[in-house]
């Protein structure tokens, strides 16, 4: 299942014609991480399942999306994982299940926008339930950063441009005897400072490459 997925994301971004222009950062081979992305396209899945096909992330994705017909089926037996955003007890129990699982070893993909955004101005609001997942289990944040795959696929299209896609992996944040949980809004907002400062240097450099 693993090498078959792997498979349909870099077939899936070898269609898109993109071209990546990647800064991997440091991050240890051999371990596992909470990666905390910024979301402006449906490319963003399958770009970073095939840029890091040796952590095997699997993505915390609204609980909608599960129940959609063979998509929905495929998931589950992938070990993607269910985020309830509209009910807070389901919510609080998928969180408690992803963070069991990272700490038994499974990375994790997360967006905590909670949805893509189509401003590109900088980021949305992050919502607190990645950090909290990062606390309980003690497993260290990675941030991405990305830019260029809403000029690719936009929100609202299935019309594929081609295009230079940026993505910058920032240093990985130690979470274990760092941050309690009573520090999930400080650990939120450190994460967002520093994604939003790397973003506006990332789209400012995107913007005049492109002119």
């Amino acid at each position: 299942m693993q090498r078959l997925e792997t498979y349909w994301a870099k077939i899936a971004i070898f269609a898109s014609r993109m071209e990546i222009r990647l800064d991997m950062g440091q991050i240890e081979p051999r371990s596992n991480y909470i990666f905390v992305s910024n979301h402006q396209s449906h490319l963003d899945i399958p770009l970073i399942l095939s840029l890091f096909p040796e952590y095997f992330p699997r993505a915390l994705a609204k609980e909608s999306l599960f129940r959609i017909p063979i998509f929905g089926q495929g998931m589950k037996r992938t070990g993607h994982l269910p985020i309830d955003r509209e009910n807070r007890r389901k919510g609080l129990e998928h969180i408690k299940q992803a963070s069991q699982k990272a700490r038994e070893g499974v990375s994790i993909l997360i967006f905590p926008e909670g949805s893509r955004n189509i401003d590109m101005r900088g980021l949305q609001e992050f919502q607190i339930g990645s950090f909290i997942i990062a606390i309980r289990s003690g497993v260290p944040i990675v941030p991405i950063v990305l830019d260029g795959t809403s000029s690719i696929l936009p929100k609202g299209s299935w019309r594929i441009k081609k295009g230079i896609v940026y993505v910058n992996v920032l240093e990985p944040i130690p979470i274990e005897g760092s941050y309690s949980i009573k520090e999930r809004e400080q650990l939120k907002e450190d994460v967002l400072g520093m994604m939003e400062k790397n973003y506006s240097e990332l789209h400012t450099w995107r913007e005049k490459e492109n002119s």
